[in-house]
């Protein structure tokens, strides 16, 4: 599976109240039975980074449309490490 970050800006998510709107539902997170968005970090500066795993890109951009999220860039992630854990994506 693949893996992806996005960092970019949406309107209103800098609100703790439309930030929850947005994802609080678990149907906002699954897009699929493989694609899921795997978290949102709302940063100080007013932008967002989003990461998704899945068998495709398009899932995850198509997300970040209906999200209106303004993306400045969107990334494959090459290698991940979380707490202590390290591997490669494929």
């Amino acid at each position: 599976m693949g893996r992806w970050i996005a960092i970019g800006r949406a309107p209103g998510w800098d609100d703790i109240k439309q930030f929850s709107a947005e994802l609080k539902d678990t149907n906002q997170w699954r897009i699929d039975q493989r694609t899921t968005i795997t978290s949102v970090c709302a940063l100080a500066d007013g932008r967002l980074i989003a990461e998704c795993h899945g068998p495709s890109v398009t899932e995850f951009e198509e997300w970040l449309r209906k999200k209106n999220l303004q993306v400045e860039s969107l990334t494959a992630i090459q290698h991940v490490a979380k707490s202590g854990d390290i591997w490669k994506v494929n």
